[in-house]
């Protein structure tokens, strides 16, 4: 698995699609999915812990391999949110106070994807200027914690 343009490969396009539990990439094919809170995606496994307490949000995995993934809440609202994956930070912060849409960037503040909840339930990730500085995984898991906390309407499968 290449870490090009499309995040999976060069060939997988600019945009993903969280559609209930399983994420498409541009042109339709199953590139990740969720099963009785295990994280699937290429060949690796994430046991995935959800805690959305009313005033604290926290999402963390561990994967296959032992390595540790955490997304929480930064201060008293969900606005602000920051990940660990296997060591490696990143913010997952709201663009407007009004709007559900996220950027992700890495420590040097580099944009690493975009996510946007529609009314659908569906949840689209696209790819940023830095998307090839992060490892495909961190980017599932991290766009699998935003569906969890943001959007409208999701409708998973176990």
């Amino acid at each position: 698995m290449t870490n090009k343009a499309g995040i999976f490969s060069d060939t997988s396009g600019d945009k993903w699609v969280w559609d209930g539990n399983e994420l498409f990439d541009s042109y339709g094919r199953s590139i990740a999915q969720v099963r009785s809170d295990v994280l699937i995606v290429g060949g690796r496994r994430l046991l995935i812990e959800y805690s959305p307490g009313p005033q604290h949000f926290t999402v963390r995995a561990t994967s296959d391999n032992g390595k540790l993934y955490r997304m929480v809440q930064v201060g008293f609202t969900i606005s602000h949110l920051e990940a660990t994956c296997d060591g490696r930070k990143y913010l997952l912060d709201r663009t407007q106070w009004w709007s559900k849409q996220r950027e992700i960037t890495d420590t040097r503040n580099n944009v690493v994807a975009t996510v946007r909840p529609l009314i659908s339930g569906k949840v689209e990730v696209l790819d940023g200027p830095a998307v090839d500085d992060a490892p495909p995984i961190d980017l599932v898991f991290m766009t699998w914690g935003l569906v969890l906390v943001d959007s409208p309407v999701r409708r998973t499968l176990t």
